[in-house]
């Protein structure tokens, strides 16, 4: 019996001190957590930019040049985070009273890239006009971890959801 449990013993030993499949096991599960908390505060900071707050979305947002915004209100693709910060400035002067339902189709994350593919249903008030609007868009975003942990580098929004045949 000793001859079997003493090998067995030093099997489970080794695993657990150098990353065997019980340790790799652990990573995983601790960077799916670490992505879903990300996501919940993208998706709080979209909620606070609905209602013309844009620091929280905008704080979960890279800082680096390499960042892109293509904008569910059209114009300009945004390169950079000074362009990127005033854009979302903007866009959060745009909304108010807002409230959305987002249904998420995909989401990956491995390493240090990561990215969501969804559906967003909003509905605001248009600060201007008092008027009620909605608005939906299919959104791809892509994110990096980055020293301070994940980070939008870019998000692409429109709102082409009806299948249209060329012409």
């Amino acid at each position: 019996m000793k001859n079997i449990l003493a090998p067995l013993f030093i099997v489970i030993v080794m695993m657990a001190t150098f990353g065997g499949p019980i340790n790799a096991q652990n990573k995983a599960n601790k960077a799916e957590v670490a992505f879903a908390a990300f996501l919940a505060a993208v998706d709080s900071g979209q909620i606070a930019l609905q209602n013309g707050k844009p620091e929280a979305f905008k704080s979960v947002w890279s800082r680096g040049d390499d960042i892109t915004l293509s904008g569910g209100f059209g114009g300009t693709v945004e390169k950079g985070w000074t362009a990127v910060s005033k854009r979302l400035d903007w866009v959060a002067v745009s909304f108010s009273k807002g409230k959305n339902t987002i249904e998420r189709i995909v989401t990956n994350q491995n390493g240090s890239l990561g990215y969501v593919v969804q559906l967003e249903h909003i509905s605001f008030v248009v600060p201007e006009t008092g008027k009620t609007a909605t608005r939906d868009y299919r959104v791809t975003m892509i994110f990096r971890r980055e020293t301070a942990g994940w980070r939008i580098v870019h998000r692409q929004a429109d709102s082409q959801m009806t299948k249209q045949a060329p012409q």
